[in-house]
């Protein structure tokens, strides 16, 4: 009898040892998907210039502000942060051909600014963060980024100046936020042009006509959100 308790406790000591690995091992591989995007500036504006220069190709901070509805001197902050981390670099002083830079309507155009483009790196960040994993990591990198991917998830449609007003967030940040969610792929417009009451517990009512862009959780968000609080 007593050799049979000594071979399940050793038995058990065993399984919580490859337990105790396992554990380990994941917490590693956690940390490894992180670092991933630790280089990224944990601001919606960085995301969606990454963005913006994927699809142009190349621009320049103050064009980009007007493109991004953004503030020219965070968005020339970005730049330079981005450039820092890697993630994108200067494109040589000269004539900058339209074909290279979609934003430029011109055949070609004299640089009178610095223009900037995605690096080698960027790319491989734009494309990490269209896996699973990269959608995970972002809602533990943005600031807030989770917290309404959560709000949507639960309480049904939403748009950027509500969120902003009842989580006490300024309004600015919060439609930058969402629309970076959108980039990646944790939010998406909301089609319809009623919200029946069923869909929107934030606000019960027994239907809203839609007269801003309201947004809600993908399938994908959802997932990861239970993933993330088990």
């Amino acid at each position: 009898m007593a050799l049979d308790l000594d071979a399940d406790a050793a038995e058990n000591a065993q399984t919580r040892y490859e337990r105790a690995k396992d554990l380990e091992a994941d917490f590693e591989r956690q940390q490894s998907v992180v670092g991933q995007l630790a280089p990224m500036p944990a601001d919606p504006v960085a995301y969606l210039v990454c963005y913006h220069l994927d699809t142009v190709e190349g621009n320049y901070p103050r064009s980009m502000a007007g493109h991004l509805d953004a503030e020219r001197k965070q968005v020339e902050s970005l730049c330079a942060e981005l450039e820092t981390a890697g993630l994108l670099e200067r494109i040589e002083s000269g004539t900058v051909k339209q074909r290279r830079v979609k934003a430029k309507k011109a055949d070609e155009v004299r640089q009178h600014h610095t223009y900037y483009r995605l690096s080698r790196e960027g790319d491989h960040l734009l494309r990490f963060l269209g896996e699973r994993e990269g959608k995970r990591n972002v809602l533990r990198h943005l600031p807030d980024g989770r917290t309404i991917a959560r709000r949507l998830a639960r309480g049904g449609p939403d748009y950027p100046r509500m969120t902003a007003e009842e989580l006490e967030l300024e309004f600015e940040y919060v439609r930058h936020l969402y629309r970076a969610l959108h980039r990646v792929g944790l939010v998406t417009v909301y089609e319809g042009s009623t919200i029946k009451g069923t869909e929107r517990k934030l606000k019960p009512k027994a239907e809203t006509h839609r007269k801003h862009t309201y947004y809600v959780t993908t399938d994908t968000a959802e997932e990861l959100l239970r993933d993330l609080e088990e």
